[in-house]
């Protein structure tokens, strides 16, 4: 009997940093594989099996959780509080092995069932649109964001680093596109811009194409490099020697910059997790550094707070947005500056 994925519930280990850190994969592994995705390197170190969702175990944990009077962890806290979901972080939901194993009705049909808020993260809108029905119902009760992933590179992207194991680039934008006119909320994940590899001119024909498309919110955010990738993109031909260095924050900066005054010229609210590089001036126009507006996303982390200092707020009052998830010494001593672990606010120069 093949292997199920039981914990497909999670919080990322940058909750200070991500506002939708609660999240569900439905799958282990992508067997989409992209060239360029750094969380590849897990499936390699613990196993390749796809592992679909026990979905029986999922249902338990969702209705166990809101129940749950006291809740002690992250995640226990993530559910009692019925956080905002993100649907597909580690692993594709709608990669074509979907069509297989099915796990997406169930999904739908518990997260529709106990009026949950989510977001789906998606690179095959192709699969995920065989479920129009679904999308269409929980869009009725004001669950549900999209947020395909379409990166600056676009066909060249879906060719050099997708190796065509995804819906098309273009046809991705499309399909966004009409779920948009029907009035779902629509945000465009572009993560990654890879610095010496993406062109700035790219960008800039990326948000053009996204204005056409009549979206107007996308996210960005340089290469995780690991040794995995760094080894995959050397072996497809690329420069990677120029990709590292460029990725470094002092390269990198003026990059993410430019790409932040493009959003701005464009009107396009544009998602920024790296609260450092996009320097002491930017404030972000949404409530997740996806780009997106979603209902009760987590808040106790340095997307909101840089905002709050810029907006003249006091530590104490940064402090009180935390809402039991995560660490709240380890958000003080970001806050502060008190950590050399992580990067602080005071890294991203909006105060001395």
């Amino acid at each position: 009997m093949e292997k199920q994925l039981k914990t497909g519930l999670s919080v990322r280990g940058d909750s200070i940093y991500c506002p939708l850190a609660f999240q569900l994969d439905s799958y282990f592994n992508c067997l989409t594989d992209c060239h360029h995705c750094w969380i590849r390197f897990m499936n390699h170190t613990w196993g390749e099996e796809l592992r679909p969702l026990d979905v029986e175990h999922f249902e338990r944990q969702m209705v166990n959780g809101l129940r749950n009077q006291n809740p002690k962890s992250p995640l226990a806290r993530c559910l009692f509080m019925k956080k905002t979901l993100r649907w597909g972080n580690k692993s594709d939901p709608f990669q074509h092995a979907e069509r297989k194993y099915l796990r997406a009705p169930s999904i739908f049909a518990l997260l529709i069932k106990l009026r949950w808020t989510f977001v789906i993260q998606t690179m095959h809108t192709d699969v995920m649109l065989e479920y129009k029905k679904e999308i269409m119902e929980a869009h009725q009760h004001r669950l549900i964001t999209i947020m395909p992933i379409i990166t600056p590179g676009m066909d060249r992207d879906w060719e050099v680093l997708e190796r065509k194991r995804t819906n098309p680039a273009t046809e991705r934008l499309r399909d966004a596109s009409k779920l948009s006119r029907v009035g779902i909320p629509i945000g465009v994940n572009g993560e990654p811009f890879i610095p010496g590899y993406h062109k700035v001119s790219e960008f800039a024909d990326m948000l053009k194409a996204l204005k056409a498309a009549g979206i107007n919110r996308y996210n960005t955010y340089n290469l995780h490099l690991n040794p995995f990738v760094a080894k995959r993109l050397h072996a497809i031909g690329l420069d990677i020697e120029q990709i590292w260095w460029k990725n470094q924050d002092a390269q990198w900066r003026p990059i993410q910059q430019r790409l932040c005054d493009l959003a701005k010229r464009y009107d396009i609210i544009l998602g920024c997790p790296d609260f450092v590089n996009t320097g002491p001036h930017w404030k972000e126009r949404a409530n997740t550094c996806c780009g997106i507006d979603v209902h009760n996303p987590l808040v106790d982390n340095t997307h909101h707070w840089k905002r709050m200092i810029q907006e003249g707020k006091s530590f104490q009052d940064v402090l009180n947005t935390w809402e039991g998830v995560g660490d709240k010494k380890q958000a003080e001593m970001v806050i502060k500056g008190k950590t050399s672990k992580f990067y602080t606010l005071k890294d991203s120069g909006i105060y001395d």
